[in-house]
């Protein structure tokens, strides 16, 4: 009986479980149940879009669900703007709920386009999905979400071609379209429209493509784009022909694409087209003979009679505006005197005229002498006769009838004449060392009814003061252009004329009379007078320059590329390297070269070198000139003067050379300096300053160093190189890649070094000690340096020194300001 209880209420229990199984199954109690969405939004990036959306998900059954996949569908009514399938992995906990994450794809090309039929601002997103889980024991089951969202509407710009207009059609503004595009952006953020493509035909046959790089940036509302097409070389020369050939009618059918850019995610970069046809503007071309060759300038136009023939000579510009060449085939004229003919004819002249520009022509026309001759014959005992010349150059264009190049000209053809010449004047035309050396000689040439005259083989002999006599022959003949002008006639001197000359401007000589006689020849087109020999003579004086003297043709030092200065315990010397330059066209020796350095009346620096170098014409030499100090007399001048700031020193130089067989001449520089005394150093250790410390470099300082700059306006200081020794006390040196501006007076500059510990210990302890012990010091200091002087321009110069002194005493008050400065220098 008991047991059949138990049983009883088992089955009870057991039916209860099944029954309350049944309901959550009949009822899908048992399923995920969505609470709420945390946030649904559109995404869009540069090449997607998506709809994102947080799902919040309570898990009702005391077991883990996993999800397996999620299917969705978005559409803006009727139209599906994205569909897909998202798998997950992602499990909800037992009897707990969890955010489900879904991003769900939009087709952005559809969306894109599904926006630009939208005349509303917004439109309605609705998002489906059915999220698939798995259970214990049941096959997959889903969930449903149902969401509206809303989204603004961006519109893309739109563009329309309005007009094509010819821009600038010109050889001198170029060949150029215009393209009118208006534009408008209804709502799209940071707009800019750039890169534009250009598709234009014109007629049947031509056909103008290519890239403008012009970019502009759009803001809301409209506007009218204005945009360049500068046209290749080819297609304004098709242009031309069209023009040329007498078109009128020029029908066109154009494309443009332009690339669009914002910073709208869904319009962020895309393309837009447009196309229009039309008739082509040509308000701003010119009329067809615009772009004909026509005759620009007439240069020279005359009937030259010779002994054998009579020819017609022309020399003209032709200008061709045209971008295509034009071939010229042959050249007729017609010589008329009151109306009638006197001569004609044709030739082959084959030319061929280059585009777009100008272009001298000369022709070489035979004249029919016999008719010409009898018309000269039949007017004797007149001055001149007026003819009228007609010269026609013939060419072809394609598709047009034959066109010719016109010039029409009167002419004055003189019967008789004569022509008189005398000296103008004779002055120095050139003596300089960049284009040599010649006088000019000036005739007046007067003349009548005497046609394209010219001088030609002129003989002369010039002799100029005592001593020069110059002689020659001209080469070319000497055009007279004038009937009553002025020409000059070069005379060139040789070396040994440039000898001469030059000697009487370094004696400083004042008698530069001359005497000229020549004779000359007498060309002219005129048919009755032949060659005329002229004989004539001239005294005068020579024209000079008044800054013509003698300084300006002596070798000068044009520069100091090397310095070096040596200072050995009581003894000193300077080595300079010196360029030496020859202002003359001819060659000079250079001797030899003194170099001082005085105060008052001593001279305590000399050098004295033989150089025996030979300066070529406009050239230039270098030497190493040592000067020796006497160190005894400068110690005594800087103890003399140890009151003084400094002192002034007098500089000279003086070189000795020779010039071709001329006597021995000297020329001396001065130049004045000043020198620091040793009571006002000009570079002295003002301080040290601590920077730091490095395992490799020691102790890091910074040295300050006053420079008291007496001389230059400014000094350039750049390549330091520096090396110290103290005897058992301190060994330095470095290189510094700074470069120093030292200003005329007093200036600090900073020099980085590194020193030893046990430098720095040693010179700490002989200058707390006040040790006496006379060291040798030794200084090498290199570096390059520019000044004001334009002789001392990057200059390489070197320093070393000698000495032996005490660095350190006991600090008696009568000697603090000495040790002081025996410290610092």
């Amino acid at each position: 009986m008991h047991n059949k209880v138990k049983g009883a209420i088992l089955t009870i229990v057991l039916l209860a479980f099944a029954g309350g199984g049944l309901y959550f199954f009949l009822n899908k109690k048992y399923y995920p149940k969505i609470e709420d969405v945390s946030y649904l939004k559109l995404a869009i990036t540069n090449d997607s879009a998506q709809v994102k959306a947080g799902v919040r998900v309570q898990n009702r059954i005391p077991l883990p669900i996993t999800f397996d996949s999620i299917h969705y569908t978005i559409k803006n009514e009727e139209t599906t703007l994205g569909r897909g399938r998202m798998l997950t992995t992602q499990t909800l906990p037992p009897l707990g709920d969890e955010v489900l994450d879904l991003g769900m794809m939009l087709n952005l090309d559809k969306y894109r386009q599904h926006m630009q039929q939208k005349d509303k601002d917004s439109m309605q997103l609705t998002i489906t999905a059915d999220v698939f889980f798995d259970l214990p024991l049941i096959s997959q089951k889903s969930i449903s979400l149902n969401r509206h969202l809303k989204v603004p509407v961006s519109k893309a710009p739109s563009l329309k071609l309005d007009e094509i207009v010819v821009r600038n059609f010109s050889v001198d503004s170029g060949y150029s379209f215009l393209l009118k595009l208006d534009a408008s952006n209804r709502n799209l953020p940071d707009l800019h429209i750039r890169d534009f493509g250009y598709r234009i035909r014109i007629g049947d046959s031509l056909l103008i493509t290519g890239q403008v790089d012009t970019a502009f940036q759009l803001q809301k509302g409209g506007e009218l784009l204005e945009i360049p097409l500068q046209l290749k070389t080819s297609d304004a020369v098709a242009l031309i022909r069209k023009v040329l050939s007498g078109e009128d009618q020029w029908h066109y059918t154009a494309q443009v694409t332009a690339q669009i850019r914002s910073s709208r995610k869904l319009f962020d970069k895309f393309e837009l087209v447009v196309e229009k046809e039309g008739m082509l503007n040509m308000s701003t071309m010119s009329s067809r003979t615009n772009y004909l060759p026509s005759v620009r300038q007439v240069k020279q136009l005359k009937i030259d009679s010779k002994e054998e023939q009579t020819l017609l000579q022309a020399e003209v510009v032709v200008h061709n505006p045209a971008p295509i060449p034009i071939y010229i085939d042959s050249a007729s004229y017609f010589i008329r005197h009151q109306g009638k003919i006197i001569a004609s004819g044709t030739k082959d002249f084959e030319k061929v005229l280059k585009k777009s520009g100008d272009q001298t022509l000369n022709l070489a026309l035979l004249v029919d002498e016999s008719a010409y001759k009898q018309f000269m014959k039949n007017r004797q005992g007149q001055q001149e006769a007026t003819l009228a010349i007609e010269l026609n150059l013939l060419y072809n264009l394609p598709g047009a009838e034959r066109q010719s190049i016109r010039l029409q000209r009167q002419v004055q053809v003189p019967l008789q004449g004569h022509t008189s010449i005398k000296v103008a004047g004779l002055s120095v035309r050139e003596l300089s060392p960049q284009k040599g050396a010649s006088l000019t000689l000036r005739l007046q040439v007067q003349r009548t009814n005497m046609p394209d005259l010219s001088i030609r083989n002129l003989d002369y002999t010039l002799q100029l003061g005592e001593g020069l006599v110059i002689t020659g022959h001209t080469q070319e003949p000497i055009e007279v252009s004038s009937e009553d002008a002025t020409v000059e006639v070069p005379i060139h001197l040789s070396a040994e004329d440039v000898n001469q000359l030059i000697d009487k401007a370094l004696k400083g000589s004042k008698n530069w009379n001359y005497e000229l006689k020549a004779s000359a020849e007498l060309i002219s087109s005129h048919d009755i007078i032949g060659p005329t020999k002229l004989n004539f003579s001239f005294s005068g004086e020579l024209e000079t320059s008044k800054s013509m003297s003698g300084k300006q043709f002596v070798p000068h030092i044009s520069r100091i590329d090397t310095l070096s200065v040596f200072i050995h315990y009581d003894t000193a010397w300077i080595k300079l390297n010196i360029n030496v330059e020859n202002p003359l066209p001819v060659d000079l020796k250079v001797d030899s070269l003194l170099l001082t350095l005085s105060h008052a009346n001593d001279t305590f620096a000399i050098s004295r070198e033989s150089v025996g170098k030979v300066l070529p014409a406009h050239g230039a030499q270098s030497a190493w000139i040592t000067l020796a100090v006497n160190y005894e007399l400068w110690q005594q001048y800087l103890h003399q003067y140890r009151s003084q700031d400094s002192l002034r020193l007098k500089e000279t130089v003086t070189l000795a050379y020779q010039l071709g067989n001329l006597p021995q001449q000297r020329t001396t520089f001065y130049n004045m300096l000043r020198m620091a005394t040793p009571d006002t150093p000009s570079v002295s250790l003002s301080k040290v300053k601590l920077r730091g410390f490095s395992f490799s470099k020691g102790i890091l300082v910074s040295g300050q160093v006053q420079v008291k700059n007496r001389n230059a306006k400014k000094l350039v200081v750049s390549g330091l190189t520096y090396s110290a020794c103290v005897e058992n006390l301190l060994d330095v040196c470095g290189t510094v890649d700074s470069t120093y501006h030292v200003f005329q007076g007093s200036n600090v500059v900073s020099i980085p070094m590194s020193l030893g510990v046990g430098e720095v210990a040693r010179a700490l302890f002989a200058r707390l000690t006040g040790n006496t012990k006379r060291r040798s010091i030794f200084l090498n200091a290199t570096a390059t340096v520019d000044t004001s002087n334009p002789k001392l321009q990057n200059t390489f110069v070197r320093l070393e020194l000698w000495r032996r002194a005490v660095l350190f005493q006991k600090k008696e008050k009568n000697q603090i300001s000495q040790n002081r400065q025996t410290a610092c220098r």
